[in-house]
């Protein structure tokens, strides 16, 4: 049953890859590029989630994990996942702030990092 479960869960993942990068067309780029402009997707996947790829990345390895559990898995998934967290938090975000500026904290007022909208009344 575990086995199944990280097969569904790595699909899910895989799909949420696959629609934020189609979603974001033109758009879509790796890593931090501040040569080239681009505009700020919030809409469709980004209405739900700052960070679908990621989250499809975190979907992937958590899967895999279920589906072929051994211990250098467990490290290496709590690692990855860590490490785009990480990149997401101390790079991406700051980046995003100055580049689309206010229009980039509203819509971190609205939607969450991974999953989610935030109720207006959240801060």
């Amino acid at each position: 049953m575990l086995q199944f479960t990280g097969v569904v869960i790595t699909m899910l993942g895989v799909l949420a890859f696959i629609v934020s990068v189609t979603q974001m067309k033109e758009n879509w780029r790796a890593g931090v590029q501040k040569e080239e402009k681009t505009s700020l997707v919030t809409t469709g996947i980004y209405s739900i989630s700052r960070n679908p790829a990621f989250l499809g990345f975190d979907l992937m390895y958590i899967g895999i994990l279920f589906s072929f559990f051994n211990w250098f898995l467990c490290y290496a998934t709590g690692f990855a996942v860590l490490f785009f967290h990480l990149q997401i938090v101390n790079v991406e975000e700051d980046f995003l702030i100055e580049a689309f500026g206010n229009e980039y904290l509203q819509y971190k007022l609205k939607v969450c990092r991974y999953l989610g909208r935030k109720r207006q009344d959240e801060k």
